[in-house]
């Protein structure tokens, strides 16, 4: 049960007005619905252009890991990994 937040009357859950003073109850607060991204699918085209300019996938994963998360995750995991891997190319040659 809840009750009339004007004059304090005991209501029925489904009771939109108050039957003993008339006012208006405010209906029950529901929590948001998560919004979920229509396309959040790996992209293996951002992955590519991730691996060869790991700048990139270091800026496009905290712009867009709210969006997209697993685009982003994706370009973030691979531009850290190709980093890696140009490092250990890097101290090899010399």
């Amino acid at each position: 049960m809840k009750y009339c937040t004007k004059c304090g009357k005991e209501l029925f859950d489904e009771a939109v007005i108050c039957p003993n003073c008339g006012c208006a109850v405010a209906p029950p607060a529901t929590a948001p619905k998560a919004v979920i991204p229509a396309n959040d699918e790996v992209s293996i085209g951002l992955c590519i252009v991730a691996a060869l300019i790991p700048l990139f996938g270091f800026i496009y994963w905290p712009v867009k890991h709210k969006e997209t998360p697993k685009k982003a995750k994706a370009c973030g995991i691979t531009a850290i990994v190709s980093w890696a891997i140009y490092f250990v190319i890097m101290l090899a040659s010399m």
